[in-house]
């Protein structure tokens, strides 16, 4: 019988028992043994494990009041990379229901970030971006979330998707929702090759809330409505400078569309087009703010959708404190009055984290580096809520799996094993990010070829 907590780190074996001290290696092996209620504490990292035609495989099912959680200990720590490998298909394949899966970077899987093909399962806290990226004639969506038709009652919130899909392609969107009695809140969809939201009735979707999203420089429009509708309610939402329409319709039918207290400006084709493609559907059209948001950053490049100093989104919402009581960052909403539009809440304005440096290193092959130490630091997030992740310039030299980072809250370590073998210089790049803004440090680590050993001469 395992217990309802099992642990995953990239120092751990699949042998181990999967306990705190005795960690697992693999999520995948770590999920095969969860049941209803089982956390799956995941450690930072890169993990690159999959089942081949999937990704990681969550085809368990939990209940409503005792999920199936995977957790990544910190919030962005744990990378889940699929390196765009040919047989990878997408992050997390889900059809189980009642999974959660919470506070992952999940990058470079080349169908998409993640699919849903089951019920009652919730995305939190995630930033999923750079999936579906490589060319393909396929028809197929490269989305970074998609639900099928089938599915109801998921949620998706807290999450940073961007850059998702085939550079000019009309098919591949931030999220691609099909479902009933879906959720979306406090999400940044941006930079995704076609739209943030596309709503899809392929059968009637249902009751889907969308509320205080930024929907921003997406290649087509930020929100779109297709086929069969019956209630999406879109309220408290940014949608600014996408490639058309702020919202836009095709081919869109049925009824109880409401779009209200949403601040819509720079779109290329306009805020609204509720009749394209045919569309017939019913709407109701409230209150829409048609000024600059004045974000801290609104440029495509360096995107930071907290809302700055006179930003026209402050207090102009809906309160939904009935709904949820915070933000994307987790700061409080008010239970009264009126509330900011948008993913944050004012006044939290984000600034990159800092690292300090490290001397250049040479060592003799065969040798090792560390643990070198440094300390990473942050306006506005907790040190032990830092990601520190580590790259080499010469991957023949220094391997990225070969550099080892440790330590906690602002002080960090890392040591560096090069190759069997090898010699030259490596330039290794330390990362520090707060799930939205990052800083680097690098040193250069020039590895010698052993000195060969003295002579033994023997005078006769």
């Amino acid at each position: 019988m395992w217990a309802s907590d099992l642990y995953v780190s990239t120092q751990g074996s699949d042998s181990n028992a999967g306990t705190s001290a005795q960690p697992f290696r693999t999520i995948t092996y770590a999920y095969g043994r969860a049941a209803a209620g089982t956390t799956i504490h995941v450690l930072s990292g890169l993990y690159y494990d999959y089942t081949s035609g999937w990704g990681i495989h969550l085809g368990r099912g939990g209940t409503a009041s005792n999920p199936i959680v995977l957790h990544s200990e910190v919030r962005g720590g744990a990378i889940i990379d699929g390196q765009n490998a040919s047989d990878r298909n997408e992050g997390f394949y889900i059809d189980g229901s009642y999974n959660t899966v919470d506070g992952f970077v999940i990058q470079n899987c080349p169908n998409g970030g993640i699919t849903i093909w089951a019920d009652g399962n919730r995305i939190i806290n995630n930033e999923i971006h750079h999936n579906g990226n490589p060319a393909s004639t396929s028809t197929n969506g490269r989305d970074g979330v998609y639900s099928n038709e089938g599915t109801s009652g998921n949620f998706y919130g807290a999450n940073s998707i961007h850059d998702n899909g085939r550079t000019g392609s009309n098919l591949d969107h931030g999220l691609y929702l099909c479902g009933q009695n879906e959720t979306v809140i406090n999400n940044l969809l941006f930079r995704n090759a076609a739209t943030g939201l596309q709503v899809a009735g392929y059968t009637t979707v249902s009751n889907m809330k969308v509320y205080n999203n930024v929907m921003a420089w997406n290649g087509t429009s930020g929100i779109i409505l297709w086929m069969a509708l019956n209630g999406v309610d879109i309220k408290n939402n940014i949608i600014y400078q996408n490639g058309h329409c702020g919202i836009g319709s095709y081919a869109a039918t049925g009824s109880g569309v409401v779009v209200d207290h949403n601040l819509v400006f720079g779109n290329v084709s306009g805020s609204y087009d509720f009749t394209g493609g045919g569309s017939t559907y019913s709407h109701t059209l409230g209150t829409t703010i048609s000024a600059a948001p004045r974000f801290v950053n609104d440029t495509s490049a360096g995107f930071d959708a907290h809302l700055g100093s006179g930003s026209p989104g402050i207090q102009a919402g809906l309160n939904l404190y009935s709904v949820f009581t915070a933000d994307l960052a987790g700061a409080a909403r008010p239970a009264s009055g009126a509330w900011d539009l948008g993913a944050y809440v004012s006044g939290s304005a984000n600034t990159p984290p800092t690292i300090s440096s490290i001397a250049n290193q040479t060592i003799p092959a065969g040798g090792s580096v560390g643990p070198l130490a440094f300390t990473v630091n942050d306006a506005q997030t907790s040190a032990s809520s830092l990601t520190v992740s580590g790259s080499s310039s010469n991957p023949s030299l220094v391997p990225n799996a070969n550099i080892a980072l440790g330590g906690s809250g602002a002080n960090r370590t890392a040591t560096v094993t090069p190759a069997s073998g090898q010699t030259g210089t490596a330039t290794i790049t330390l990362t520090v990010s707060d799930g939205s803004l990052s800083a680097n440090t690098s040193f250069t680590l020039t590895v010698k070829a052993a000195p060969a050993p003295p002579l033994n001469l023997h005078v006769l």
